[in-house]
């Protein structure tokens, strides 16, 4: 499985022209996690990509959601990674009591950022129902790494509300059918009503609740509903807050790929698409850009490609510590270098390798190839 891993992961760091979903796990306190990335058709190791999580409902799973939300589409046509990760036992911990759900997606940001090129600014959560809570839960324990959170047919959960710490504001959208039978309109059984969710995060958000309306075309009428975008634009640190409001709307996932019954499934736009319209227009703000730390040449990685030997040569950047990951993700090499180094490379594998580089300047994460 190792080396079949490796093989897929050599293959698409150095270039893919297609599409590609990859199967993985990792343990946390003593259970092993699994999810699937898809990286889309452009993908190739010397760009950055954002990074979408979508997370399923309660009672469903990681395959299902992809093919429910349809979201690889959309990762293909506008260049992102997205992951759907696996709750325990179908579920996702955004009540407080269960799988310490939060520790496991932070771990899976991690690893991801180490194994593909993500692009840090860019890490956004969606999810259907359990994973639109969920998603809620990350904006408020998450926020110094999630840029931006979407959900649908999900709400706040009394539990998320009474405990919700931020360090920064998070855009916020919410999607939600004022029919849906499942997760009320008007709140209930431990959440939020909608209404009153996305209030809470106007108030979070410091949003002034004058908001503008816009009505959704009604292209496909036989769908028996309709749509509505409400807007909260003028929010604290250039935040805001979308709802759509899909009146006589099911528990669905608007222009999902199956009609669940007795729900109308709103089709006059697609859930996936206008998510991700939302996620690019926020990214995390830091105050030394990865361009900016390459172009100050604080430290450089030769040769690259390499083979018996690599190289570190740090200028004026402080104690800096280095991660040197293969393609699987198990570390080769890790330290706190303030100097310049050379690592012996010689009983490395040849592949890809991924160099992770802190200081006080920033950080940035560097693709290396290993020759035979």
């Amino acid at each position: 499985m190792k080396k079949y891993i490796l093989a897929v992961v050599f293959f698409i760091a150095a270039s893919s022209s297609f599409a590609i979903d990859v199967r993985d796990s990792f343990i946390v306190d003593a259970v092993y996690r699994n999810y699937i990335v898809h990286l889309p058709a452009s993908y190739n190791a010397s760009n950055q990509y954002p990074l979408v999580l979508n997370l399923h409902g309660y009672t469903s799973t990681a395959d299902q959601q992809m093919l429910y939300s349809q979201m690889n589409a959309t990762s293909d046509a506008n260049n992102f990674i997205v992951v759907y990760p696996n709750g325990i036992a179908n579920y996702w911990n955004a009540f407080g009591s269960g799988a310490d759900d939060v520790k496991f997606l932070d771990t899976l940001i991690e690893r991801l950022s180490r194994t593909y090129s993500v692009d840090r600014t860019g890490i956004y959560s969606c999810g259907m129902s359990n994973g639109g809570f969920m998603s809620y839960t990350l904006a408020c324990q998450l926020s110094h790494k999630i840029a931006a959170i979407a959900s649908v047919t999900g709400v706040m959960s009394n539990w998320n509300q009474a405990n919700c710490s931020i360090s920064r504001k998070v855009p916020v959208m919410q999607i939600h059918g004022t029919a849906d039978p499942t997760v009320n309109y008007n709140g209930g059984s431990g959440s939020l009503s909608v209404e009153a969710t996305v209030l809470f995060w106007c108030d979070t958000n410091g949003c002034s609740l004058v908001s503008d309306t816009i009505s959704v075309p009604n292209t496909n009428v036989g769908d028996n509903c309709t749509a509505e975008l409400i807007r909260y634009r003028s929010c604290a640190q250039g935040s805001e807050v979308y709802f759509y409001k899909i009146t006589d709307g099911g528990h669905t996932w608007p222009s999902g790929a199956i009609n669940i019954p007795n729900n109308n499934t709103n089709r006059d736009f697609n859930a996936s698409t206008e998510i991700w319209n939302f996620f690019k227009r926020h990214k995390l703000q830091t105050t030394t850009s990865i361009k900016a730390i390459k172009e100050e040449k604080l430290l450089s990685v030769y040769p690259n490609p390499f083979s018996e030997k690599l190289n570190l040569n740090i200028e004026n950047a402080g104690e800096t510590t280095v991660k040197i990951f293969n393609s699987i993700g198990s570390i080769v090499f890790s330290g706190n270098v303030n100097q310049n180094l050379e690592i012996n490379t010689s009983n490395w594998a040849a592949g890809v390798y991924f160099a992770t580089i802190k200081s006080s300047k920033g950080s940035y994460t560097q693709k290396l190839v290993k020759n035979k």
